[in-house]
């Protein structure tokens, strides 16, 4: 058993290590004492895995084993590429990782420090704020059954929620919602983790919240995709119908005045919300391809010297994508023909034909043109 736990990785990736060094009343407390005691060799090794899982250790118990294999991963990673703390050389010809020790213990703890801790900077501050929401959420529904919707890697899977909502939850997605939701709750609440399409029944009393590792969402009734990975350093919301709010976590649990409601980004149809967890920010942009909304009978448009504001009008009325221009000009005189083009496609149609150009800011289109023909 010994010659299985010959490095600081072996005993890193051991479950059963990381489980004695949190737990000191676990099972595998009498193995790893003797286990010790047998390899005193291995003393200063052990010292520093308990560092590294001591610094990784934040609020594991919201991780999944193979999650927490994960991070150690990472942190190994990171350990290895930062030489300038480790001396590699060590007296008496050693190399490798038992000179470091041999040569300078300080320097190898820093490096675990460094490793665990600097890529942690995204680890540790979604641990402290990040995974305290999902252990929030679940101790608000310590009375009652909260049932948890999985998926695998290949398929994908559709369902409703008590109050009639369908999700699509992605593949290699988890949801977690309360089993029963009272007749008229205040609030009905979800906590997503990966990727899932949303169609919230409408429920003017009774907001629709999608908690995430990184942003919550607030909806009354729309439809929506969320992504949310847990691995990732970002999260997307694309809206499809409708109206959402999006808050960053410090925004949507700060303290506002009584009767004001915490801050957050508005998102409508084809506009898409990113949140940025390095820049701790939330930015406003356009889907890629805006898709018209509803049904359009006919998508051919004729403008025969119409207004400006009569052309972007019926433009925002079949995408729902804000148009700003400046409003002097709104009287202008138009002429174009519209088919079936893209909305891009269109936008620059109508802009060739005023002579302007267009930018994408912050999920609204700006339009400028010089001015009346």
């Amino acid at each position: 058993m010994a010659d299985e736990f010959n490095s600081m990785e072996d005993l890193a990736f051991s479950r059963s290590f990381r489980n004695w060094v949190l737990n000191k009343d676990a099972a595998e407390r009498g193995f790893w004492e003797n286990w010790i005691a047998r390899n005193p060799d291995k003393a200063e090794m052990v010292k520093y895995a308990k560092a590294m899982i001591y610094a990784l250790h934040t609020d594991t118990t919201v991780l999944s084993a193979d999650e927490i294999d994960e991070e150690v991963r990472k942190a190994l990673v990171r350990l290895k590429e930062a030489p300038r703390y480790i001396p590699l050389d060590g007296p008496r010809g050693r190399t490798g990782w038992w000179a470091g020790l041999a040569r300078g213990r300080r320097f190898w703890f820093a490096a675990v420090a460094t490793a665990a801790l600097g890529f942690g900077g995204f680890f540790i501050y979604q641990a402290h704020s990040h995974r305290d929401v999902f252990r929030a959420f679940l101790s608000n529904y310590k009375k009652e059954a909260v049932r948890q919707e999985v998926t695998d890697a290949i398929d994908d899977h559709a369902f409703n929620l008590p109050d009639g909502s369908l999700v699509r939850l992605g593949k290699s997605g988890k949801l977690y919602f309360p089993a029963e939701w009272a007749r008229s709750p205040a609030r009905r609440e979800v906590f997503l983790r990966g990727e899932a399409y949303f169609d919230i029944r409408k429920n003017l009393s009774a907001p629709f919240y999608v908690y995430t590792d990184q942003v919550i969402i607030k909806a009354l009734g729309t439809s929506f995709i969320i992504r949310s990975i847990p691995s990732d350093s970002w999260t997307t919301i694309t809206m499809v119908t409708g109206k959402v709010s999006v808050y960053r976590q410090e925004d949507f649990y700060a303290h506002s005045p009584v009767g004001h409601a915490p801050e957050g980004m508005i998102l409508t149809p084809n506009q898409e919300g990113v949140y940025d967890q390095g820049e701790d920010r939330l930015h406003r942009t356009l889907v890629g391809t805006p898709e018209q909304l509803g049904v359009q009978q006919d998508t051919s448009l004729c403008f025969e010297a119409r207004p400006v504001r009569e052309v972007f009008g019926r433009l925002r009325e079949m995408y729902g994508v804000p148009i700003q221009y400046d409003e002097e000009l709104a009287g202008c005189p138009v002429t174009v023909t519209l088919g079936d083009e893209s909305f891009y496609d269109k936008l620059n149609i109508i802009c060739k034909a005023i002579r302007g150009s267009y930018e994408v800011i912050d999920g609204n289109i700006v339009v400028t043109m010089p001015g009346c023909k």
